[in-house]
Parts: C-alpha cells; sequence; structure tokens
C-alpha cells in the first residue's frame, strides 16, 4: 500500500518544519490515488487543525507504506 506524508513549515520561519502523515489505515492502491488526494487533505488539515495554524504545505510525497512510525 502506498502511505501519503506531507511537511508543514511556519509561514513566519521556513526552518521550523513538522511532517504528518494522515491516517488512513488501508493506505491508497496506487500512487495515483494517493496523489489525486493529496491536496485536498492537505488543505483539510490547514484549516481544521489547530497545531498548524501559521504553516504552510512545503512539501508532500506519496511511497511505501512502512511500519507506523517508521520514515519513507
Amino acid at each position: 500500500m502506498i502511505q501519503l506524508v506531507l511537511t508543514f513549515c511556519l509561514a513566519a520561519s521556513g526552518n521550523t518544519c513538522m511532517t504528518v502523515r494522515p491516517p488512513f489505515e488501508q493506505g491508497y492502491p496506487s500512487l495515483i490515488s494517493c496523489m489525486a488526494a493529496a491536496e485536498v487533505i492537505a488543505a483539510d488539515m490547514l484549516r481544521d487543525r489547530l497545531d498548524l495554524q501559521g504553516y504552510r504545505l512545503a512539501r508532500w510525497r506519496c511511497g511505501p507504506a512502512g511500519p507506523p512510525g517508521t520514515s519513507l
């Protein structure tokens, strides 16, 4: 399965960033389905999550899903 990984950085300081893996238990069946969902999920997270206030989407990627807590 494929996993979406988003990197958000503070708008005022591009040096302060956080990586977020939105929960999606089943994963994405293909890179195309992950890529199609990425911008919508990122926009929803920026709108809805208080811990992301003042952040902007710096980058995103889709890759093979690993065990929880691992990096791509």
